[in-house]
This record gives structure tokens, C-alpha cells and sequence, in this order.
């Protein structure tokens, strides 16, 4: 981003641009004309506003049944809980997948509490033995 000041034009690497300024920005390019056309900007695009992953409010919930879970969850849950290895690099290697596909799996195996919360680059911790899995799928 260039940013034309009293100074001269300064580079900015990265900044932050929030929605409001975005949206007046957006209002003044609508307001010209496009002088190779001659027509003017019918409307902007609206942006999304920030989510987090608290206020989501679907996507969590017990191991009986989430309508958004993956596909592959019971089996990697019971992979997970008789290996007793339960990371996203594990899940990637054994099911061949993508960093993105397991890290939801992991998420979804947390909120399920099969696994324990995520502590860095350990590992999480296990919190199902073999039975209670078995008895969780049933």
C-alpha cells in the first residue's frame, strides 16, 4: 500500500484497513465516472464483517451428531484413540490428506471430546480409551 502524505508517498507493508474506511473508500470510486465508458459504479461489494470462532454458533456440539462433520470422523476418531496419537500431521499422513482437512478433524474431535485441547506442537492428549470410542459410534 502507498500512502501519499505532507511528506511524500510513504510504503506501507501489511496494514490494517478497517471496514468503515474500506466501505468510504469504496463510496468515493462509486461517485466517479469512468471516463473510458462514460457510466458510473452501480454499488460496491459488501465485505463481510469479522467472525470469530466463539460467536459461529454451528459447527460444535456433541459426538452423536454435528451436520457439518467430515466424513472421515468416526474412522480417524477410532484411529486416533487406538493409536493413542493424536496430532494433525499423524491424521495427514495416515488418511492423506490436507493440513486444512485435518486440523477441522482435530477441531471436531476436540469438541466431541475424544482429544484434549492443542498445546503447541505437542500432541494432543487422548481423553477416550478403545471401549468408550466403540461405545460412542454404537
Amino acid at each position: 500500500m502507498l500512502l501519499s502524505d505532507d511528506n511524500g508517498i510513504t510504503r506501507l507493508q501489511c496494514p490494517f484497513v478497517d471496514t468503515p474506511d474500506i466501505v468510504r473508500i469504496s463510496e468515493f470510486i462509486k461517485e466517479q465516472e469512468d471516463n473510458d465508458r462514460d457510466i458510473a459504479h452501480e454499488q460496491c461489494y459488501q465485505l463481510p464483517e469479522y467472525v470469530s470462532g466463539d460467536d459461529a454458533g454451528g459447527g460444535s456440539a456433541d459426538a452423536s451428531g454435528i451436520k457439518d462433520r467430515d466424513p472421515l470422523f468416526e474412522e480417524a476418531a477410532k484411529w486416533i484413540v487406538q493409536s493413542d496419537t493424536a496430532s494433525t500431521s499423524s491424521l495427514q499422513r495416515r488418511y492423506e490428506i490436507g493440513y486444512n482437512r485435518a486440523g477441522r478433524l482435530m477441531d471436531q474431535m476436540e469438541a466431541a471430546g475424544i482429544v484434549g485441547p492443542a498445546q503447541g506442537g505437542k500432541p494432543r492428549k487422548v481423553l477416550l480409551s478403545p471401549m468408550d470410542i466403540d461405545q460412542l459410534f454404537v
